[in-house]
C-alpha cells in the first residue's frame, strides 16, 4: 500500500468513473459506446446493458464532435468502447483513423475487445488513446459458454499484440462471471503477470442479468490474495453486488490492505478506510486512470 510523504500514512484512492454522483461528487470521465446500444455477441453476464447508460456515437465525426463539447464542457477524459462483433472485435478502427487527425487535451482510454490484432493495437496508441482495456478470460469453457467465442488462445495473443505495439494495458478480470463460479481467475492472474506485473483490475460478477448468486466473499477474497501478491497495483472495478455483499467485501479487502484503488465507494467503506488511519484520495475518472485527485485529511 502506497505511503504518503507529506503525511506518513497509507494512502486509498476512490475514484468516480463516468458522470455518475456520489456525495455532491460527480465523475469527469464519461464512457461511450460506438456501437450504440448494439452488441452482436451478447456475452451472458452484459447482453449489452452496460451500453445502454453511455453516450452513443455510432459515427466517427459524432464521435469527434461529442469529444469537443465533453472538452468544453470540463470534462477529463472519456472511455472509448462499445459492443462486440462476432469475432470479439469492437469495429474501432474507422473511429480510430479520424482520431489519429484529431488534437484534444482529454485523457482517452478504450475497451479493446475481446479480440486485438496487431494492426488494431497498433491504431489504438497511433490515435492518441492513452490506455487500452481488456477482459482476461482464464478458462476455456467460460471463454465459450459466456462469451461465446471458441478460440481461448486469442486471449493470449490479444495480449501479446497490445503489450508489444499498443498504448498503456490495463487488463481487468471478472470474478465469478461463469455464473457465480471461480473458474479459471487466478489463471487469468498468472496469464497477465506473464506480460506485466504493474497492475490489474478486478471486479465481481453483478448477477442481475444472470439470475445467478453472486461468487462467495471468502472466495473473492483469495482471488485478491492472490492478485496481492503479484502486481504492483490492485484496483476494485466498478461492478460489484451491491447491497450487504459490496460493504462486507469493501471492509474485508480495505481490513486486508488488498487493494489501492476502488471505484464507486460506499458510505461504509470511508467511514472504514478513515478509522483504519488511511488518506483519502478522491479522483473524478475511471480506476485505471493517474489524473487529477484532491486530497481529503
Amino acid at each position: 500500500m502506497e505511503l504518503s510523504e507529506k503525511h506518513s500514512r497509507k494512502v486509498l484512492d476512490f475514484y468516480l468513473p463516468g458522470m455518475i454522483t456520489i456525495d455532491g461528487k460527480t465523475g469527469l470521465f464519461p464512457a461511450i459506446s460506438i456501437t450504440g446500444r448494439s452488441c452482436a455477441l451478447g456475452c451472458v453476464h452484459c447482453r449489452g446493458y452496460l451500453l445502454q447508460g453511455m453516450i452513443h456515437c455510432e459515427t466517427p465525426e459524432k464521435l469527434i464532435d461529442t469529444l469537443k463539447m465533453l472538452e468544453k464542457d470540463g470534462m477529463l477524459g472519456a472511455l472509448i468502447t462499445g459492443g462486440c462483433l462476432l469475432d470479439g472485435t469492437i469495429p474501432l478502427m474507422p473511429f480510430l483513423e479520424r482520431l489519429s487527425t484529431f488534437k484534444t487535451n482529454l485523457y482517452l482510454t478504450c475497451h479493446a475487445g475481446l479480440n486485438v490484432n496487431r494492426e488494431l493495437a497498433t491504431a489504438i496508441k497511433k490515435a492518441g488513446i492513452r490506455q487500452a482495456l481488456i477482459d482476461v478470460i482464464g478458462d476455456e469453457e467460460t471463454f465459450r459458454e459466456i462469451y461465446h467465442l471458441n478460440d481461448h488462445s486469442i486471449i493470449k495473443k490479444s495480449l501479446d499484440n497490445l503489450y508489444m505495439y499498443g498504448p498503456d494495458i490495463v487488463p481487468h478480470v471478472v470474478i465469478g462471471v461463469n455464473r457465480g463460479k471461480i473458474k479459471g481467475e487466478f489463471e487469468a492472474l498468472n496469464l497477465i503477470h506473464y506480460f506485466s506485473n504493474k497492475r490489474v483490475v478486478l471486479v465481481v460478477l453483478m448477477p442481475d442479468i444472470l439470475s445467478a448468486e453472486p461468487p462467495p466473499i471468502d472466495e473473492v477474497i483469495e482471488v485478491f490474495r492472490y492478485a496481492r501478491q503479484r502486481f504492483q497495483e490492485v484496483s476494485l472495478g466498478c461492478a460489484r453486488p451491491r447491497g450487504r455483499y459490496r460493504r462486507e467485501l469493501e471492509i474485508r479487502l480495505i481490513e486486508e490492505g488488498l487493494i489501492d484503488r476502488m471505484a464507486l465507494w460506499s458510505d461504509d467503506a470511508l467511514s472504514h478506510a478513515e478509522k483504519s488511519g488511511y488518506l483519502l484520495n478522491f479522483k473524478y475518472t475511471c480506476c485505471s486512470v493517474d489524473i487529477h485527485g484532491t486530497e481529503r485529511d
